[in-house]
């Protein structure tokens, strides 16, 4: 049995940065990771660029959440923001750069450069590969933690093991097993930021595949307000920006068997559409050449054999029609069959319960020195930089709370 402080379960930015700042403060600690090498998810981020963090300030970044507790992560992006993640890796040579005005990658564009970054002020004797960990349990000041080899005894625990995505790389919800074996309060996980797959958005848009719609609206039953972005058409189904950002409600959506999803493939209000349908119909314009400032000739098409392939004038129309037209371009029905699974979404739901979290140190309330931090919380966001910033800052929260801890013991 080995004794140690502080004991991080799990090699991901999370964890690799708390260990960061315990090293800093020459806090006793060790780091298991059940893989052979730490990072292995990193390394894939952002098409193996990691895109690291966003240019938002706090309020802005919590305020862009979909989850309704958002504010639970206020204190740790306050205390670790974007500005912050910028600083530390600038310091240890690895400058990030703005991307679209909204996200930052290494200049180098390598997320290896990232995780070098993270290993940089760590030694190599603190972390220890191919250790999984299969039960912790609460004894008296302490915390047992067994291994498939070897058993660890530690004051202080930090959860860091990541969701249920990509388990080839170790994220493999084990949380929940811990949580469970605790007795903590846990969310199951659930896809987010993932594709849909739909068979009448493939036959209807078979001959478009590859085509992105911009600046549509989404609207998922049960969630109050449409969402809006780009909407690219697959051999699957639909995907980009927007239907990854809506991933998580529409599987919501069907486990409340509604599966049919309205798109708005228009930027216009009900009204002003209608009224520039009838300001046509007065020119005697044809449905198809009104349809053509707005899309690609192709897809022009294509929409225009759904609606009505008899390409009328809207002259010869009635007023009812141009109704159902309208209806239709700001209504578009698609019955959605499924979510990609948690294990290949980008990003997953789910995770401890943040009601069972103090949110000024991520610790456990019922368990003292027990922390949890990044993605093995219930807390998550879209693509773009979100959830390493999360996990970064939840681990400085955590671990900083742990040093604070330490001396106060002294």
């Amino acid at each position: 049995m080995q004794k140690v402080n502080t004991l991080i379960i799990g090699g991901g930015p999370a964890g690799l940065m708390a260990a960061n700042r315990l090293d800093l403060a020459n806090h006793p600690y060790l780091l298991l990771e059940k893989k052979a090498r730490v990072g292995t998810k990193l390394l894939l981020t952002g098409n193996s660029r990691c895109n690291v963090t966003n240019h938002l300030a706090p309020n802005a970044f919590i305020q862009t959440l979909t989850f309704k507790h958002r504010r639970f992560l206020y204190g740790a992006i306050s205390q670790f923001n974007h500005t912050d993640i910028i600083n530390f890796f600038k310091a240890r040579g690895v400058p990030l750069v703005l991307e679209e005005n909204f996200k930052y990658f290494p200049k180098s564009g390598k997320s290896n450069d990232i995780l070098n970054a993270l290993l940089q002020d760590i030694q190599p004797q603190k972390i220890l590969t191919n250790q999984t960990v299969q039960t912790i349990t609460k004894e008296n000041d302490h915390y047992l933690v067994r291994t498939q080899n070897q058993t660890f005894i530690a004051t202080h625990v930090i959860i860091a093991t990541g969701s249920h995505s990509f388990p080839h790389t170790g994220s493999e919800g084990d949380g929940m097993r811990f949580a469970n074996q605790l007795h903590i309060p846990f969310i199951p996980f659930t896809p987010a930021e993932t594709v849909v797959y739909s068979l009448e958005a493939v036959t209807l848009f078979k001959d478009v595949q590859g085509t992105v719609l911009k600046n549509v609206r989404v609207k998922v039953p049960g969630v109050k307000n449409p969402l809006k972005g780009d909407v690219l058409l697959t051999h699957f189904g639909l995907s980009g920006p927007l239907i990854m950002h809506a991933s998580e409600f529409i599987y919501e959506a069907l486990n409340q068997n509604q599966p049919t999803i309205h798109l708005a493939l228009l930027d216009m209000n009900q009204e002003d559409l209608i009224n520039l349908l009838l300001k046509a119909k007065q020119e005697n314009q044809t449905l198809k050449a009104f349809l053509l400032p707005y899309f690609t000739k192709r897809f022009t098409q294509t929409l225009l054999t759904i609606i009505d392939r008899e390409n009328p004038s809207l002259a010869s129309i009635s007023d009812k029609q141009i109704r159902r037209y309208a209806q239709m371009l700001l209504a578009f029905p698609i019955t959605i069959d499924k979510v990609q699974n948690k294990e290949k979404a980008y990003v997953n739901k789910g995770g401890f319960s943040t009601k069972a979290i103090n949110p000024s140190t991520m610790a456990v309330k019922t368990h003292p020195n027990l922390y949890v931090c990044g993605e093995t919380l219930d807390v998550h966001g879209p693509i773009g930089g979100y959830n390493i910033t999360i996990a970064l800052s939840t681990a400085y929260l955590a671990s900083q709370a742990i040093i604070k801890n330490s001396h106060s013991e002294e």
